[in-house]
């Protein structure tokens, strides 16, 4: 099988089996609307930030964003050297600063009017619990 399921309980996310209908650590019914699917080396960006509060304007501008780290595609050409930081806070791990990172590349793209960014480049620095992101790319204009 190239895909293995689990149900994830919308109550606690104790991962259980793709068969049960009771969650094994709190007892929460589960159905098949809480199946997933395990993706231990790989996923998507969703993010999950009610506090962000996106008008739908926004929602579809960073819908369209490109953002790569390969070189720049046809289309589209350099406009110059951009960066930004994303931090962790000190909670959530590198997938809290990557977002936090991603959002203030949304940000930038947003606020200079590019198509998005290439080249992308991220520089990690750890302190205990802290991660910090720099990123650093080509802006983008489509042509």
């Amino acid at each position: 099988m190239l895909n293995e399921r689990y149900r994830l309980c919308a109550n606690c996310q104790h991962e259980n089996g793709v068969d049960a209908n009771f969650c094994l650590n709190c007892g929460n019914q589960l159905s098949a609307a809480d199946e997933r699917v395990r993706l231990p080396h790989a996923g998507s960006l969703k993010l999950n930030r009610p506090d962000l509060e996106l008008t739908a304007a926004e929602q579809s501008a960073i819908d369209k964003l490109l953002i790569t780290t390969a070189t720049v595609p046809n289309g589209y050409q350099r406009v110059g050297a951009v960066f930004a930081t994303g931090s962790n806070q000190g909670t959530g791990g590198y997938k809290r600063a990557w977002e936090d990172l991603i959002i203030n590349f949304w940000r930038l793209c947003l606020a200079e009017d590019y198509a998005g960014i290439a080249n992308l480049t991220i520089a990690p620095t750890v302190n205990g619990n802290r991660v910090e992101l720099f990123g650093y790319a080509d802006g983008l204009r489509a042509m």
